[in-house]
C-alpha cells in the first residue's frame, strides 16, 4: 500500500512554466476595448497550447493558460481578439445582438496578423486593433 500512495505522489502531472501576461486592447484613436477576450497561441509548439483572458471594463486582461491568470508560455504567439462577449450571431435574434465595433479579422489568428513574444518574466502588453469597416 505504502508503494502505490508513492507511485501516486510520484506521477503527478506538473503543468510546465508559465508568466505573467497582462495588458490592453486599444483602437487607432486610443480608444480602449472594454468587452471581449483575447486569446493567445503558442506558435513554436508541436501541440496547441493557448491562454485566453476576458477583457473588463476598465479594457484590462490577463491571461491564463491552465489556470485563472496563471499567465502564458514563454515564446512567439500569435493573437486573437474576439468583441464583444456574445454566443451567436444575431441571425438567430436578430436586432438583439449588439454589433460589434472590431474589425472581424482579429478574430481569427491566421488573418490578426498581431504575434508577441512571452519572455521569462512578467509581460504587460499592449494590443492595437482596428474598427469594423461600415458595410
Amino acid at each position: 500500500m505504502a508503494f502505490g500512495c508513492l507511485m501516486l505522489l510520484g506521477c503527478g502531472a506538473k503543468n510546465p512554466p508559465t508568466y505573467p501576461v497582462s495588458g490592453t486592447v486599444k483602437y487607432p484613436d486610443g480608444k480602449l476595448l472594454t468587452d471581449g477576450t483575447v486569446e493567445f497561441e503558442l506558435i513554436s509548439s508541436d501541440e496547441t497550447i493557448s491562454a485566453s483572458g476576458v477583457i473588463d471594463a476598465d479594457g484590462h486582461f490577463e491571461l491564463g493558460t491552465f489556470d485563472s491568470n496563471d499567465g502564458a508560455r514563454p515564446g512567439k504567439h500569435r493573437v486573437a481578439v474576439f468583441a464583444p462577449n456574445v454566443i451567436g450571431s444575431g441571425y438567430e435574434r436578430p436586432g438583439l445582438i449588439e454589433k460589434s465595433t472590431l474589425d472581424p479579422r482579429f478574430s481569427d489568428f491566421r488573418s490578426s496578423g498581431i504575434e508577441i513574444e512571452v519572455r521569462e518574466e512578467s509581460n504587460e502588453v499592449t494590443i492595437e486593433v482596428d474598427y469594423a469597416t461600415e458595410e
